[in-house]
């Protein structure tokens, strides 16, 4: 009988849900089992600058790809590094897979004083237990006789729970081996099925639809996390109603459908689009994630006997629970049960015509100029990663082209998450660009955003002060070489904090940068034809017509300068929103205030206490 060990075991494992790269930091406690890497044929090693970069990279792969993002550390120094990006995978339901390299089991029986412990007497799994609350399932390895139907739980509890999860491995246990024939048996990543939750589910849902005048649907994040994207798109084409997304569901459906209305933040979204969506008598409400930074600081209201919530695990029509569903499978259910011909023959709603900002006529780069141009600039198949601060309320206030993958941590706001989180996206855009990986189970690409064969370009749009938290990631990417394009917005320091306190105060500042020497730096192949200064309108077109950035070969660097006191004008209308202090904050302090009463046509009427 044939034998593999088990450090390749868990790799061929890994590689046949849909995984080719694994991200990492090398450490004593993991250098053997790495190298059973090389062994799995289509399985690739890129190593990080550090473990929290590695934990972001594997974000950002697994929110492209569909499949877990998957990274490795060593015992103690390297998986506590790691958690903050574990955290940040749990708090946005991102897939991911961490495998810490730990101490032999004869280390740990005798809690020797190995390096990278603590005390006199040291219990080894003392890091295990940091982690408890910020996974969904761990495979303790000890028992060889155990360990594959373990490693194969964990990996399924991955999916299922749309979470991180961590294997840990002793490192001698890595190497006792296991039958080959375990891997001809495909691990079951789907989930189960309650037939009758889900056709009662189904039937409230037909039934609220079918009585509704004026339904619309607002999709939101969990319905990418869960892998449910291709019902989504289904759902809302057959349905055939006005739709909204929230900030972190934008691009999930096509923005160009003539049924579009825009992003609904509550009351800081675009005139008219609040009073269209509070038309409706009905809201099918997809993958919800009611975040303060996803719902306009919770003034978005949802009136739960207008409302039918599509959840991961269950689903609430008009306050009516069914519980024991699962996200995807119901979609299909439902949409395999309606009708041919839509319940209804609606219109879009008809909007305002748009503003025009009062700083309309700058030649400097303005915020209120720059993210339509970005607009302007993006094309179909594009993957945009947008930064926490100025970043993403601009990004969620334009509109995509078709079949745009625009992903953020809206929620968890780690910032210099996106530098990194870049790296792994780009990576999963190749291997998905390619196709050349057989799926399992239909894992792979199931995200439904980002399909086999597509040609587009990882964009990531960050600030200066969020870019140098992770900076020497770019290092990573240029060895890698990979090509994406990264847009970093120098406004001296940290606008979206200096908007909430202390808009002068040094604590907001950051080390000057000379971004010009970053690319000669990380010995970038061509630094001279790839780095791109914009200071005025009239330089950032000339930049962003560039053949370098239309189709980049090799990574490219865009400094767009701004000023430090300007900023997109949803982050301001949403501060200005907490109340009358917050408002007057902001005008003293000379902060831009794009349309005038920053935004808020009724005045600030926040409902929630902040302080």
């Amino acid at each position: 009988m044939a034998k593999i060990t088990l450090g390749r075991y868990m790799w061929e494992r890994i590689h046949q849900v849909g995984v080719d790269t694994i991200f990492g930091v090398p450490g004593d406690f993991n250098l053997q089992f790495l190298d059973s890497i090389f062994e799995v044929e289509g399985l690739k090693w890129v190593g990080n600058q550090n473990e929290l970069n590695a934990a972001y990279a594997a974000d950002g792969y697994s929110r492209i790809k569909g499949v877990p993002g998957v990274f490795v550390t060593t015992h103690g120094v390297g998986e506590l590094s790691a958690l903050n990006g574990v955290a940040g995978g749990m708090s946005e339901r991102v897939k991911m897979i961490h495998v810490v390299g730990q101490t032999t089991r004869a280390m740990q029986n005798n809690h020797m004083m190995i390096h990278h412990s603590i005390g006199n007497k040291p219990d080894h799994q003392q890091y295990n237990n940091a982690s408890r609350g910020l996974r969904f399932a761990a495979a303790e390895l000890w028992n060889i006789e155990t360990a594959p139907a373990e490693i194969d739980r964990v990996i399924r509890e991955c999916f299922i729970q749309s979470g991180p999860v961590y294997i840990f491995l002793p490192l001698d246990l890595s190497t006792e081996e296991v039958s080959v024939d375990l891997l001809q048996t495909p691990i079951n990543i789907k989930a189960n099925v309650d037939t009758t939750a889900q056709e009662a589910a189904v039937k409230a849902i037909k039934d609220a639809l079918e009585f509704s005048k004026n339904p619309s649907i607002l999709i939101d994040a969990l319905a990418h996390r869960f892998n449910a994207v291709p019902e989504t798109r289904e759902l809302v084409s057959k349905l055939h109603v006005p739709f909204y997304s929230a900030n972190m569901g934008k691009g999930l459906v096509d923005e160009t459908d003539e049924m579009y209305v825009g992003v609904y933040n509550g009351e800081i979204s675009a005139p008219g689009v609040a009073e269209a969506f509070k038309s409706s008598d009905l809201v099918v409400v997809l993958g919800y994630l009611p975040a303060d930074t996803n719902s306009g600081g919770f003034s978005r209201e949802l009136k739960k006997e207008r409302t039918i919530e599509i959840n991961p695990f269950d689903v609430v029509v008009k306050g009516q629970t069914f519980s024991n569903t699962h996200i995807k499978p119901l979609l299909a259910s439902l949409i395999s049960n309606l009708p041919s011909t839509p319940f209804h023959n609606l219109s879009l709603p008809k909007l305002p015509p748009p503003r025009n900002p009062i700083d309309i006529a700058a030649k400097h780069i303005t915020q209120s100029w720059l993210w339509p141009r970005i607009s302007q600039f993006l094309r179909p198949g594009d993957i945009l990663i947008g930064e926490t601060g100025t970043t993403v309320f601009g990004l969620c206030d334009i509109r995509f082209p078709r079949n745009i993958c625009f992903q953020a941590q809206i929620y968890y706001g780690s910032i210099g998450y996106a530098t990194a989180a870049t790296l792994g996206a780009e990576i999963a855009r190749v291997e998905l660009e390619s196709g050349k990986h057989a799926l399992l189970n239909g894992s792979a690409g199931t995200n439904g955003i980002v399909s086999e064969g597509s040609s587009g370009r990882t964009i990531l749009i960050t600030g200066d002060g969020s870019m140098a938290m992770t900076i020497q990631e770019i290092g990573t990417m240029i060895k890698a070489g990979i090509n994406p394009l990264i847009i970093v917005i120098n406004n001296a320091g940290y606008t979206v904090e200096r908007m909430i306190w202390g808009a002068q105060q040094p604590y907001n500042d950051i080390v000057p940068t000379t971004y010009s020497h970053l690319l000669p730096l990380f010995k970038h192949p061509r630094p001279e034809k790839s780095f791109h200064l914009a200071k005025t309108k009239v330089e950032l077109d000339a930049v962003l017509e560039k053949g370098e950035l239309k189709s980049p070969r090799d990574l490219q660097l865009v400094e767009i300068v701004v000023d430090k006191m300007d900023t997109a004008w949803r982050l301001g209308s949403q501060l200005a929103w907490r109340g009358e202090k917050s408002r007057e904050y902001l005008t003293n302090e000379g902060f831009v205030d794009t349309y005038g009463g920053w935004g808020l046509d009724g005045g600030s009427n926040g409902t929630v206490k902040w302080s």
